[in-house]
């Protein structure tokens, strides 16, 4: 009976091809758009852990924020009446050597960088940074094009080397290559820099990047030491990053290391250490996606609920075209139960057919949506059969309702339909 019922209801679809597709279209749109959404989302949030996955996942930053304040972003408790940070308030050397004295052995080493600001070259200009190797190892991923890396001599010596982005050295000396080993001579606000250029780089950008940062800085990058000693950068510091060995160990390691700092400012009557975790960052970003991304396909889910009346609607159609054949079904000894399983398998049959459908061009969907914002979508299997799920439920639910009203039929009146 339940093989007999599927194949009456696929002839009941053949035989009305136009009302069939019309009646599956709410459930297609529907379902295609939470598929393409949840296509889109994964892949934003994929393309997010690689972009600050890896050694940036490790961060750990340490700031020193007035006492009041719960975090750096606290403006609420901020006292603008209070005394400015001098230098006894921020870090300095001792206070790395006295970290990697109690924590070295669960560091990979203390990220120091400082933004300089814009540095002009003619009619060129670019985002100049100072960083230690710790601090390069965490920037965006950067393909070298000509020459090298700035060398760990180069960095402990402090001397004037610079890395340059590609689109620079071109405009500047005509290709990467014809810019290795040359002199760049730039102005820095009142000061007249000099560096050999070492190497040119182009950094790569992921979608979610692009998304995030809609128009990402040009930068090129000296050692620290070298800022240090031509007197841009000094020897105090409101912040700096440690990097954590053990990704486990970093909830741990931040709040131990916060501890530790807050004991030598227990006698500062203004300023405190606090600490934030670019894991707890990345956390915060993906929740806030996932609730972005649920509202999405809960909006997307109504055309599934218009859908789902839309089936209900024919179904009842359908059955008043059919009262007579349902009439002749219950006299040749069809029970109520035989009636209902009928209109109600040909109800799901309707919604699957429609979920599959609306799961094919979601995916093409999601995937011309992904490939656009250059992220890498994929849907989760869990996403698919949930949206079968839904589908079989709404046929389920919207067919009940005429099923059991073809069922409740008095045979009688049924034959003597006109």
């Amino acid at each position: 009976m339940f093989l007999d019922n599927i194949r009456l209801a696929f002839s009941e679809l053949a035989a009305n091809k136009m009302r069939s597709l019309l009646t599956m279209l709410g459930i297609v749109i529907g379902i295609s758009a939470v598929i393409a959404i949840m296509t889109l989302g994964e892949g934003m949030q994929n393309s997010m852990m690689d972009t600050f996955g890896g050694e940036q996942a490790k961060q750990i930053a340490f700031e020193v924020i007035q006492k009041n304040m719960k975090d750096e972003y606290d403006r609420d408790n901020y006292d603008i009446n209070a005394r400015p940070m001098n230098d006894s308030d921020m870090f300095d050397s001792r206070t790395f050597d006295s970290i990697q004295a109690n924590f070295g052995e669960r560091l990979s080493g203390i990220s120091l960088s400082a933004e300089l600001g814009k540095i002009f070259s003619g009619e060129e200009k670019f985002d100049l940074l100072a960083v230690n190797p710790c601090a390069f190892s965490t920037e965006s991923e950067l393909d070298i094009v000509a020459g090298r890396t700035i060398s760990r001599d180069e960095y402990a010596t402090g001397k004037k080397v610079m890395m340059l982005p590609q689109d620079i050295a071109e405009k500047l000396y005509g290709s990467a290559e014809a810019a290795v080993g040359e002199e760049f001579e730039g102005t820095l606000g009142n000061n007249i820099l000099d560096f050999t250029v070492v190497g040119v780089f182009e950094r790569k950008k992921s979608g979610m990047e692009g998304i995030l940062i809609s128009n990402p800085r040009t930068k090129g990058y000296i050692p620290y030491t070298s800022a240090l000693d031509n007197g841009i950068e000094n020897e105090h510091y409101e912040y700096f990053i440690t990097i954590s060995k053990n990704t486990d160990d970093i909830p741990a390691l931040a709040k131990e290391i916060g501890d530790f700092l807050n004991k030598k400012y227990a006698d500062n009557d203004t300023y405190k250490v606090y600490s934030v975790t670019m894991q707890s960052q990345l956390d915060m970003i993906n929740t806030e996606l996932g609730v972005y991304k649920a509202i999405l396909a809960a909006i997307a889910a109504i055309s599934l609920l218009v859908g789902g009346i839309g089936v209900m609607n024919i179904m009842i159609v359908s059955i008043t075209e059919r009262t007579r054949e349902i009439g002749t079904r219950k006299a040749l000894g069809a029970t109520n139960n035989d009636i209902r399983s009928q209109f109600l398998i040909e109800s799901i049959i309707i919604c699957l057919i429609g979920s599959a459908i609306g799961i094919g061009l979601g995916l093409l969907g999601g995937a011309g949506l992904a490939s656009l914002l250059n992220v890498k979508g994929t849907a989760s299997v869990s996403s698919i059969v949930v949206s079968v799920l839904i589908s079989m439920a709404f046929g389920l639910f919207f067919g009940f309702y005429p099923a059991n009203k073809a069922a409740k039929m008095n045979p009688i009146d049924a034959l003597r339909y006109e």
